[in-house]
């Protein structure tokens, strides 16, 4: 058959046009990517929050972020099973129409397209409250969202299977549902999917303009806030691009079907390859913009998903903070009683809790005073032998100097 060969047949396929073999191979190609990828940071994942979870670091609950990355990642699993399940085809060199390789195909390409779609607009739904309305979601409303929203995926692929005897067969390229039903991959299918791409798209939009809304009325002195945001605005347009570009080539595809269209072969090859390359494109995606979240070696902190939290090659460490200090220095004498405050006492240990406020070395702004900018690094964690408390610095060296005067 030629390159120009329809799709118009849902029996058994055998043996595969020269035309759909060359198509499957890159469907299939793309799927075993997204598969083991997918697979991969899925494990990843849930080994660190065993690990988590065993060293006690999730008493507070997981962060929420993290745990609709980790969902989606199983949408993607399923969703590429369905797309890698076409090497079997190829190795047979047919579709063969009523096996199991074909009712799984079918049950994937229905839980994994939708399951992916609605985790997709559940990430930019989230990313909405956090960063336009500023707030979080309760743990209850959002482990409720996500039992609902599997519950939604499983309970129409379960409509749809039990309503007929036999619903997967050969639609094309691969096997799904028969399109003598077409009441169903219309509505328990591709309607949602079309929402999902459309209300994925319309709230991305909304946190776009919050954005620079934000970038128009920020402070021009705060550049770690104004810095931030162009960066979550840089990558946040990424995301709905690449699902729609991914989604809507096969979307498209069966619609155009369902008008009674003849698409070709190769053009459901494309699609096909398209659409199972979310799993690897999805992880790419969110390991390099989301870095800090997803690849972090503690916890992340449960509220920590805003605008900070994006970027090419963000930093991994939660709890370093950037605090810059401006302002005239004072005269000579503060200074000089600064610089001798901070010898070592006879006892070899700094007196620091006799040191004044650093508030005590910086006077108001006045004309013709040139001020001084000092950025100072803050890095908070684990004291090595105070592990678990709050006890700081210049409290352990206070403690040590009392220890030595008391042994002497």
């Amino acid at each position: 058959m030629g390159a120009s060969h329809s799709v118009s047949l849902s029996n058994t396929l055998d043996p595969l046009p020269p035309t759909l073999h060359r198509g499957l191979a890159a469907v299939a190609f793309f799927g075993l990517l997204s598969l083991a990828s997918s697979v991969l940071l899925f494990l990843l994942l849930t080994v660190r929050l065993a690990v988590w979870w065993r060293k006690g670091q999730l008493r507070q609950g997981a962060n929420q972020f993290f745990i609709l990355v980790y969902n989606l990642l199983f949408a993607d699993i399923q969703q590429a099973m369905a797309f890698a399940l076409t090497s079997v085809y190829l190795a047979k060199n047919k579709i063969e129409v009523g096996g199991t390789t074909c009712w799984a195909n079918g049950w994937f390409v229905s839980v994994g397209d939708l399951a992916s779609g609605v985790f997709i607009f559940s990430i930019a739904l989230h990313t909405f409250f956090a960063v336009v309305k500023g707030r979080t979601i309760s743990d209850k409303t959002f482990y409720l969202w996500l039992v609902c929203c599997w519950a939604f995926v499983y309970v129409m692929a379960i409509i749809t299977v039990s309503r007929h005897s036999v619903v997967y067969v050969r639609a094309g390229a691969w096997c799904w549902v028969s399109k003598e039903f077409e009441a169903e991959r219309l509505w328990l299918h591709y309607i949602w999917i079309f929402v999902a791409m459309f209300g994925t798209v319309v709230i991305y939009a909304l946190i776009t303009l919050s954005i620079n809304s934000k970038l128009t009325s920020s402070n021009p002195g705060n550049r770690a806030e104004i810095a931030s945001t162009k960066r979550a605005a840089k990558w946040m347009i990424i995301y709905p691009i690449v699902y729609i570009v991914c989604t809507l080539p096969l979307a498209g595809g069966r619609m155009a079907a369902m008008t009674g269209i003849q698409v070709p072969y190769w053009y459901y090859c494309l699609a096909g390859a398209a659409i199972t390359s979310c799993g690897w494109l999805d992880v790419l995606l969110y390991a390099l913009t989301r870095r800090v979240l997803i690849f972090s070696k503690e916890p992340p902190p449960k509220p920590d998903f805003g605008l900070h939290t994006f970027g090419w090659w963000h930093g991994s460490n939660f709890y370093g903070t950037t605090t810059t200090i401006e302002g005239p220095l004072s005269n000579s004498k503060n200074f000089s009683g600064r610089h001798r405050r901070s010898k070592k006492s006879s006892s070899g240990f700094r007196h620091v809790r006799k040191r004044n406020s650093d508030e005590d070395y910086f006077a108001s702004p006045s004309e013709g005073v040139i001020t001084t900018k000092t950025t100072v690094e803050v890095t908070s964690g684990t004291v090595h032998g105070y592990a678990g408390s709050d006890t700081s610095i210049f409290e352990m060296e206070d403690k040590r100097a009392i220890t030595q005067s008391l042994s002497e």
